[in-house]
């Protein structure tokens, strides 16, 4: 799936989806539901551009849990059982006459679930040899986000959906009938439809949760991002050159001349290893966009060379899993803006 641009500017890349149910998946895309809200005029604020850059964190380290090695083989075994499960019901089901065609339904499902096991085995393989490459830049992260097994992978799933409904159409035509002429045949076809709707409805409700906690409980996807990533983002090195300050609210003048837009900037003056200058902001830019907590007197803060604030424990947490700053993606190692 190719790129698209958000109204913000903001490139998105298609996710990959959660483990598979039984032959396929239903993707989960926070990022793009955030990115749409971000559209709309009364959303289109700093604390959003941030949980839309956090849920497509979320989403990478998703797709790399997805086609982590444990998960693929759980994901292969689990779909070789539905295809062996299929293969010795109906051949001990010869003599069973059902009204519906649920024979046919039942191998066609089989061969799907194939179908998944041979694309994922080719994506994990392509990820693998492309970890091994040390393909990082920006060109590979597209390659992969578009590459053949994904897209066939996805035009699986939609056609499993559509054969879904046939089938639960067959199970609700045959009937009473179906369980008295073909009994196992019926219910291993009501078996795999229960699986299908039990991973629908698993993946969906993830979805709520995720979508909720990056709302309202952004710190929380942070340290579990950081808990299962480890620190990938900027060492302890680079986060300690980062300027620091006190924050403290502005009186009656410097809020006049705030709003008249004369001096913006408290004086810097030179700092000793225990001091930390004071930093005055205008009410409308004394927020954290990770927390949305308002900045209180004393809070300490931390300013990135993209001139962007936020609470230190706040920022120090998310750069350790991404070294950019999570409103404009500055690059705080490398010195420059990803694009």
């Amino acid at each position: 799936m190719e790129e698209e641009e958000d109204p913000c500017g903001h490139r998105l890349v298609d996710p990959t989806p959660l483990l598979q149910s039984p032959t396929r998946s239903f993707g989960i895309h926070i990022s793009s539901l955030i990115s749409r809200a971000t559209s709309r005029r009364v959303l289109r604020q700093p604390s959003m551009l941030v949980r839309e850059t956090a849920a497509l964190q979320l989403e990478e380290r998703q797709a790399d849990w997805t086609y982590s090695r444990p998960v693929v083989v759980l994901d292969v075994i689990w779909n070789l059982a539905f295809v062996l499960l299929t293969v010795a019901v109906l051949g001990s089901t010869a003599r069973e006459r059902p009204s519906t065609p649920l024979r046919v339904w039942n191998a066609v499902y089989a061969m799907q679930c194939l179908l998944h096991v041979g694309l994922v085995y080719l994506e994990y393989r392509r990820r693998s040899r492309r970890r091994a490459e040390d393909d990082d830049d920006e060109e590979g992260l597209v390659e992969s986000r578009s590459s053949v097994p994904k897209r066939l992978e996805s035009l699986n799933t939609m056609v499993s959906f559509l054969w879904w409904i046939i089938g639960f159409y067959w199970i609700i035509v045959g009937g009473q009938a179906l369980l008295q002429d073909a009994p196992r045949l019926y219910w291993l076809t009501a078996m795999f439809l229960a699986f299908d709707v039990f991973f629908a409805v698993f993946c969906i409700a993830l979805a709520c949760v995720m979508g909720i906690a990056l709302c309202c409980c952004l710190p929380c996807i942070i340290a579990f991002l950081y808990a299962v990533a480890g620190q990938e983002g900027a060492s302890e090195a680079d986060i300690s050159i980062l300027p620091r300050f006190r924050f403290r609210q502005v009186n009656q003048e410097e809020k006049f001349d705030l709003e008249n837009q004369q001096a913006v900037a408290p004086t810097v003056t030179e700092l000793t290893r225990d001091s930390i200058d004071e930093i005055a902001l205008s009410p409308d830019d004394s927020e954290c966009c990770i927390c949305l907590s308002q900045y209180e007197d004393g809070a300490e803060l931390h300013s990135l060379p993209c001139n962007h604030h936020f609470h230190s424990g706040c920022i120090v947490k998310w750069l350790r899993i991404n070294a950019t700053c999570p409103l404009c993606k500055y690059n705080i190692i490398q010195a420059r803006e990803q694009v």
